[in-house]
């Protein structure tokens, strides 16, 4: 796997590819299918990524190459014990407002993806649907921030809880380890 693109060359790569979203949306949507109950080994998210980003046309090589190590990164995190998820968005060097709306953006990608899949909102947990109500609220933040320290240690805040709570619905309802998915027929 190729050294991991930074936020401001994901940019250019989904521009220069006419994709005119943020990667922190894109990172959130993959994050949101795999939450959801996406099967791990599938290779689904290729296609439903070119249909909601792409109106169903194929990506060329380097950006398709660009999201099976995106997509790789975010079932490594969600699969580690020391809980490294992290979201993608910018460098804590740009502004807040520009943190605050990729964080935005991001909470939008993950409802977006966590929507395309699951369709039974009836048979999730108190917690999932409350994440998912919370998150319905986050995707409204008002994005305007001073970079006072107060300001800072909101986002902050509110960054920790959706990490914290894509984990949470990965962990109820997108776990599809390879040891846990063997074959079960009975000889």
């Amino acid at each position: 796997m190729s050294e991991q693109r930074s936020y401001p060359e994901a940019q250019q790569l989904l521009e220069s590819n006419d994709i005119f979203v943020m990667p922190s949306e894109v990172h959130g949507i993959i994050t949101g299918l795999l939450a959801c109950g996406l099967d791990i080994e599938e290779h689904e998210y290729q296609g439903l990524l070119c249909d909601v980003l792409n109106d169903g046309i194929s990506f060329e090589r380097t950006l398709k190459q660009w999201l099976s190590e995106l997509y790789t990164q975010v079932v490594d995190s969600f699969s580690n014990e020391q809980l490294q998820f992290e979201l993608m968005l910018p460098d804590e060097e740009e502004s807040l407002i520009d943190q605050a709306n990729a964080l935005v953006a991001w909470v939008n990608g993950f409802l977006l993806g966590f929507g395309l899949k699951q369709q039974d909102y009836g048979k999730l947990s108190a917690d999932v649907k409350e994440v998912i109500q919370d998150f319905t609220e986050i995707s409204r933040l008002d994005t305007h921030f001073d970079e006072s320290e107060e300001d800072k240690q909101a986002l902050h805040e509110v960054l920790e809880y959706v990490r914290v709570s894509a984990m949470l619905c990965f962990a109820e309802l997108g776990k599809r380890d390879t040891s846990t998915t063997t074959s079960k027929t009975l000889h």
